[in-house]
């Protein structure tokens, strides 16, 4: 579950407004300023997640931060993860084999959320 949030998290950013100065690496941001915070580019940051590219479940994502962190954490993550163990579970205990045509997926098209507008998939049950 973790290594997929990394790999291809649903918000790849947000905007916060800073509320007093302040300093980061080096940069001045002055009280109202906008910061853009690229979630998804954090998530593929090399230097905190060695082969950024490479898709690995047993890869230590600690340092995640798909839903956020410290005060900014996002309260309904745990029902998020919740709800996809649930539905993952239910789908290996129902579902023998699928399969996923490529030609019909479609992503969502926006500019903070991605994710599948479309997965044609046809599934064999147990």
């Amino acid at each position: 579950m973790e290594e997929t949030l990394r790999f291809d998290t649903s918000s790849q950013m947000v905007l916060r407004v800073t509320r007093t100065p302040l300093e980061i690496h080096g940069q001045a941001i002055p009280e109202g300023g906008r910061v853009l915070l690229l979630i998804g580019s954090a998530n593929r940051d090399g230097t905190v997640f060695p082969d950024p590219d490479r898709y690995d479940l047993d890869r230590d994502t600690s340092r995640l931060v798909s839903f956020g962190s410290g005060r900014h954490f996002c309260m309904g993550a745990p029902l998020a993860r919740l709800e996809a163990r649930i539905g993952l579970g239910e789908l290996v205990e129902r579902v023998a084999s699928y399969d996923i045509d490529p030609d019909g997926i479609e992503r969502v098209h926006s500019t903070n959320v991605r994710g599948l507008a479309a997965i044609p998939t046809s599934v064999k049950l147990r």
